[in-house]
Parts: C-alpha cells; structure tokens; sequence
C-alpha cells in the first residue's frame, strides 16, 4: 500500500472520529455541570437540547457558550443562541461552530417552542449542517431536524422527551454514514425550591444507552453548584453559576476517565421583559 493511501486512510479515519466527536452537541455550560440531564430544563439554551423548553423563555434572550474537548484547540466547540418570545410562541435561532480549518462543521438551527396548556410544552427545531474536511473529501451540507415535548404532570415535576435528527438524514455519497440520532427521555424535580434533581436517559441508533444525573443547587437564587454522572463513558462533572440579573454567567467541567477534562463557559443576556 501507498504512502498516499495510508495518508488517506489516517485522514478519513480522523475525519469519522471528528465527526463522532462533533455529534456530541454542546448543550450549555449549565447543562454540562450536570452531566447533560437537561432534556427537562427550561431556558435559552434548550434550543441545544429540547426545543419545547424555550416555549417558557419569557425575555428576549441571546446566549453564547464555548467549550473545548480534553483542552485539545481542534475539538473546541463555539455557539451562540438569540430567543425571541411572541403572543405566537418563543422562536429560537442558533449558530454552532466545531474543529478547526482542516475539519469544521458548521450548524445554523430555526426552532419554535410553544405552550399547548398549562402543564405541556412542544417545540421543533430544522438544522443545516455543513461539514467540511480539507482535502479531496470536500464538503457536503445536509438539513435534520428535531422534535420535543415537555409537561409538569404534578407541581414542580417535569418530564420530556426529545427525539434528534428524526428523519435520519444521510451524507451523500458515502454509503451508510448517517448523522446521529438520538432519543432522550427525562426527568427532573425541584426539591424544597432550591435543589432540581434530574435523570436522563439517552440512546443513539449506534451506541449503547447512556444514563446521566445531575443535582443543581441554588444559593440564594442567585450562585448555583452543579453535580452530575453519566455512563458510556463514565464521565463526572461539576460547575456553577452566577446570576447578576440581566446577565448570567456558567462555568462547568467535565471529566473522562482517559482523556481528562473538558472546560465549558456560557454568558447570557435578558434584553427585556414582554409587554403584557
């Protein structure tokens, strides 16, 4: 075999890797101090993880978060999430940028999430993801979508369910490469108004089932300390977070038993309150 093809296989092998890693969505620092058990939450950056949680964003909010896979600079990960509630429903738009020049991905998402009663929240979201890899690979654009719900069945209990890439959308010649889908049930409850515990369960079409837990405690209703444990790999996690309303900042760290730490940062912003 060919210097050539062993370049080429090492590339291609790289890219598949890349891309694996790249699947595994930034879903905000808040959620990453709790190991991502956050299919249930209600904030700006449900637009990452259920899009019926934004149905009960009440400000126009804009979020931008960044963190970075094992401190390694080509798996960092940038986004940026703006949220604009109407009389209609909360409408979401969102940007998310991943790797570096030799391989990046570029996701811009349209997402709507809307109050169907008192007690239940759908939303939906429509992606375009461009991915590019240097090279004679190219690059290839592919649209997915998302689809979730969210309901309170008793007081201060939530439940939701949140399906990834429902229609499985393929790449382009290349034979039997699908973007990740993912479905995600879970669970969360705020204890005593000040500790929201959550359970999450998670199954990719390719992987095995993942369960996370994570444990948000709030000080005063303005610092918060996050904890969280997930499996496959068995990944720990902890954060916190500071509300200096309008502004609100989080930081988190996650933890792989090999390949060490991954930092995460997220700053938000109420532009204002809706009329009513």
């Amino acid at each position: 075999m060919t210097k050539f093809h062993y370049r080429s296989i090492a590339t291609l092998t790289l890219s598949l890797l890349l891309m694996q890693l790249s699947a595994q969505t930034y879903l905000g620092a808040r959620s990453v101090g709790v190991s991502n058990a956050s299919v249930s939450y209600a904030d700006n950056w449900s637009q990452f993880s259920n899009q019926a949680g934004i149905a009960d964003v009440k400000e126009t909010t804009i979020s931008a978060g960044f963190q970075n896979a094992y401190f390694i600079k080509e798996l960092s990960t940038n986004v940026i999430a703006l949220a604009l509630p109407t009389k209609s429903g909360t409408f979401g738009i969102n940007y998310t940028y991943f790797g570096y020049t030799k391989f990046n991905q570029n996701k811009f998402g349209l997402a709507f999430g809307k109050k169907l009663g008192k007690r239940i929240s759908a939303g939906i979201q429509i992606n375009y993801l461009y991915t590019h890899i240097e090279g004679q690979y190219g690059s290839q654009g592919l649209a997915s979508g998302e689809i979730g719900i969210r309901t309170e069945p008793i007081d201060d209990f939530f439940l939701a369910a949140h399906i990834s890439n429902f229609w499985r959308a393929e790449y382009v010649g290349v034979d039997d490469i699908y973007l990740p889908m993912r479905f995600k049930f879970g669970a969360s409850y705020l204890l005593y108004k000040t500790a929201l515990i959550s359970a999450e369960v998670e199954k990719d079409l390719d992987l095995p089932v993942i369960f996370k837990s994570g444990l948000e405690y709030n000080m005063l209703n303005k610092f918060y300390l996050r904890f969280g444990i997930a499996t496959n790999p068995m990944l720990f996690s902890f954060g916190f977070g500071y509300r200096m309303n309008p502004f609100n900042v989080d930081i988190s760290f996650s933890k792989h038993p090999i390949l060490g730490y991954s930092p995460a940062i997220g700053l938000e912003y109420s532009i204002r309150k809706n009329k009513k």
